[in-house]
């Protein structure tokens, strides 16, 4: 087998499952022939990171159906670990408990286990992730003894205002636990849930204060990795502010089109 560095070939991908292998090589041609297989140019690895509410999840999603990516959140990986009753679910359920952040060990462990179960290492959007300097360093030297390479980081950002309107305009039911927001999901009839017509109220944690600190957190603990980044000639900085389309269209333009 020929190896080509990567950026440069072409793969094929199961039609069934999606899963992407590499190509079978005869005298420096790809292999064409094989059944059930259709060639697809090798994507890019691009991280997404960016302050609570400026929509770096719904653009990750967004771009990972345009173009066939596969959508990676630390977050809901998280999530799973402790759903699953792992050995790093029960870690980081402790952690949560003591009202701390799982530990870079931890996170990296679980980004670990996602990347040798994926098979080659492109066409990833990690969202958010990574968040510290000695993450991304880490992130680099995982991807590297993969195969692969970050391409891209984007930093989609937006005003505080914009970001605390958003932060505080969401509503919830406490019947049956559906979501609302006053600005971009508005209810039918005000104060009632449009499933169950159950009563809507605003999180207590949702509240201007609360969110404006976290938001100073954020880019307090960030703003390291924005330079980081930005050193490496990969930082490029959305207009997180407008409606989703318009952010996906600068999204777009960034990365060099469809």
């Amino acid at each position: 087998m020929l190896l080509i560095k990567a950026g440069h070939i072409y793969l094929k991908r199961f039609l069934r499952t999606g899963r992407i292998a590499a190509p079978v090589m005869l005298d420096n041609r790809v292999n064409r022939s094989v059944p059930g297989f259709f060639m697809v140019r090798l994507p890019d690895n691009i991280v997404f990171f960016g302050p609570p509410g400026v929509g770096k999840g719904v653009q990750a999603s967004r771009l990972s159906e345009r173009r066939g990516m596969v959508h990676f959140s630390m977050g809901d990986a998280l999530r799973a670990e402790i759903a699953e009753g792992s050995e790093l679910g029960a870690t980081i359920q402790a952690a949560l408990a003591r009202g701390e952040f799982a530990s870079d060990e931890t996170v990296l462990a679980v980004l670990e286990k996602q990347l040798d179960r994926s098979g080659p290492v492109t066409g990833l959007i990690l969202d958010g992730f990574p968040r510290t300097i000695a993450q991304a360093e880490k992130l680099e030297q995982m991807l590297s003894e993969r195969g692969g390479e970050l391409s891209r980081v984007l930093l989609l950002d937006a005003s505080s205002d914009t970001l605390v309107a958003r932060l505080t305009g969401r509503l919830l039911c406490a019947q049956c636990g559906e979501t609302f927001h006053q600005l971009f999901k508005v209810p039918e009839r005000e104060g009632c849930c449009d499933a169950c017509g159950g009563g809507l109220s605003r999180r207590e944690d949702d509240s201007e204060s609360v969110q404006l600190e976290r938001l100073n957190t954020y880019r307090y603990l960030t703003e390291p990795l924005a330079g980081f980044y930005r050193q490496r000639g990969l930082l490029d900085v959305i207009d997180g502010s407008g409606s989703i389309e318009e952010v996906s269209e600068r999204i777009d333009r960034s990365l060099g089109g469809a």
